[in-house]
């Protein structure tokens, strides 16, 4: 992945007119609410896909997972990066914890194969949903980026803001 100081930089700039179409629509608003318009960037494909949501609809556009923060999936995750998929899943279901594993194991594998592959958590999404209420008291627009991973990781997720004024000039 690219410096994330210069990736969110080259976005905003990119897309700043489509971002300053959520950014009218904040600024209209009273009060800070699960509908305030956030923006979703997906930039690992080209053109990117930009999409407008809320609060509330971001974990319909950011594929999200129940598993990915059980301690068990981390562990599972830092281990694939060391020695692939099946030697991480064995070593992990033939450790004392195999049983929990195997069932973190079997949810995770459910959730890919009915949504694909998580970027984020749902404890991820409420973290946004927090930082989009401080955005909001600042007078910005809260963003997700999704990006290529780095270092084994098939995803990398950015959050930023972007001054309301700005991208309504």
């Amino acid at each position: 992945m690219t410096d994330p100081t210069t990736l969110v930089s080259n976005l905003i700039n990119e897309l700043k007119g489509q971002l300053a179409l959520s950014a009218r629509e904040l600024k209209m608003r009273d009060g800070w609410d699960l509908g305030c318009p956030v923006m979703v960037i997906d930039t690992r494909q080209d053109p990117k896909r930009v999409i407008a949501t809320t609060i509330r609809g971001v974990t319909g556009v950011i594929t999200t997972s129940y598993v990915i923060d059980h301690p068990l999936m981390r562990a599972f995750m830092a281990r694939n990066k060391e020695v692939g998929a099946g030697q991480a899943v064995t070593e992990l279901i033939n450790a004392p914890d195999g049983e929990e594993f195997a069932e973190v194991w079997e949810s995770y594998v459910k959730e890919r194969d009915e949504r694909g592959l998580a970027c984020w958590s749902h404890d991820d999404a409420a973290k946004f949903a927090s930082k989009s209420k401080k955005a909001f008291e600042d007078g910005c627009l809260a963003c997700v980026a999704i990006t290529e991973g780095d270092e084994g990781d098939d995803v990398g997720v950015l959050t930023f803001q972007v001054k309301s004024e700005w991208l309504t000039q």
